[in-house]
């Protein structure tokens, strides 16, 4: 019993660390980065959608790339910064 606890506890780490990180080529791109280095790394998005929060007041974009391997990469940008990081695949 202890040892499926570890391992869900291992599972579900890595599946958060995983949305703080992106790597392209050689660099990485974390949560926390501005946005120039997301435009350094993976260049002009395809689509940007704007956040608002519940009152409409604008507060932040949603970012995504169409990569070479068919996977759909979404950034949120939140004052400047990598706020997500989520990665998907396309079928």
């Amino acid at each position: 019993m202890r040892r499926l606890l570890l391992v869900l506890l291992l599972a579900i780490s890595l599946g958060i660390h995983a949305n703080d990180t992106l790597r392209v080529g050689q660099q990485v791109l974390t949560a926390g980065d501005p946005v120039t280095h997301v435009i350094d790394l993976l260049g002009t998005p395809v689509f940007k959608e704007p956040l608002q929060n519940q009152y409409g007041a604008y507060v932040g974009e949603r970012w995504q790339y169409k990569r070479d391997s068919g996977r759909v990469v979404t950034i949120t940008i939140v004052g400047g910064r990598v706020a997500n990081i989520e990665e998907s695949q396309t079928y």
